[in-house]
Formats: C-alpha cells, structure tokens, sequence
C-alpha cells in the first residue's frame, strides 16, 4: 500500500471512530433528556444523525459498522439486552430503508431522514410485537408514524447542515 492510501485509510478510520464517540455521547445526553410523549420508548434519536451524515458521507458499509459500533456500546453501558434488540432492529432496517430511498435520487435527505424516523419506529414495533406475541402494539403505529416523521425532519436537518459543512471535505479525502 502506497504512502497516500496509507493516510487516507487513517484519516476515514479517524473519522469513523469520531463519528462513533460522538454518536454514543448523544445517545447518553439523550438518556438525560426527561422526554416523554405517551408513547413507550419513543425518543428523538439524536445519535441517527450520525448515521445519516455518514451514508451521506461515506456510504452504507461505514454507516452500518458506526451504528452497530454505537448500538452494541450503549446497549452494554447504558441499557439492556431487550433494548439493544430494539435499537438494533430499528437501526439496522433504518439504514436499509434509508439506502433504498437515497439510491433513488429521487428524495431530499430531509425525507430520506423521515424514511429513517419511521422504518426505526416500525422495527422497534415488530420486536415487540415478536416478544410479546401480540399484534396490539399496532394501535400505536399510527402515533409512531407521526413520530417517526417529526423526528426525521429534525433529523434530516441537523444531518444537512452538518454534511453541508464538512461531507464535501470527507468525500474529497475518499
């Protein structure tokens, strides 16, 4: 490996790992928020502004590893194994819903972001209603729907003006 490819695999493995830091800190300051809406477990999921800037960024395999990195580390410091299932389920299919739409090139990131918001919502959902063996939690999608789209405005903007301020910088050094 040449000195050049040498530097800027440091330099992204770098930034990974900042973005990962920064992804666990706001998914602890979001433990001190005391928000509650009515709805179990519903959050703002501030740490997936992490995950949208690096698909934005970086691309679907660096969003994944940094999301799994930050859902595994919360889950052991701050949570449980059932609330790591929940991340996990609503993280992972989140990116892919995500993705999906991203590659259409037919959304802004604000609705991409939304995408994100509700497919997390819908994953959590699904885990419950496996470990519960019971389709009524469905009563509350209408209300994690509505959520889920809130959050991903905020979401999808914060993730815009953080990738309009340094993605061109990181997607030069690629």
């Amino acid at each position: 490996m040449n000195k050049n490819k040498m530097e800027k695999s440091i330099r992204k493995i770098c930034y990974l790992a900042l973005f990962c830091a920064i992804a666990i800190i706001l998914s602890y300051i979001e433990t001190l928020i005391p928000f509650y809406v009515g709805i179990p477990g519903a959050k703002i999921g501030l740490a997936n502004v992490v995950s949208l800037t690096l698909l934005l960024c970086f691309g679907f395999k660096e969003a994944l590893v940094v999301t799994l990195l930050r859902i595994m580390i919360v889950a052991m410091v701050f949570t449980n194994f059932y609330m790591f299932l929940y991340s996990l389920v609503g993280g992972i299919l989140s990116l892919l819903m995500m993705l999906l739409f991203k590659k259409t090139r037919l959304f802004s990131n604000i609705i991409v972001s939304m995408i994100g918001g509700i497919f997390h919502n819908v994953g959590q959902l699904l885990v419950a209603m496996y470990f519960f063996s019971s389709t009524v939690f469905m009563y509350y999608l209408p209300y994690l729907l509505i959520f889920g789209i809130l959050s991903g405005i905020g979401i999808g903007i914060l993730s815009e003006i953080i990738y309009t301020k340094i993605g061109q910088r990181i997607i030069k050094m690629k």
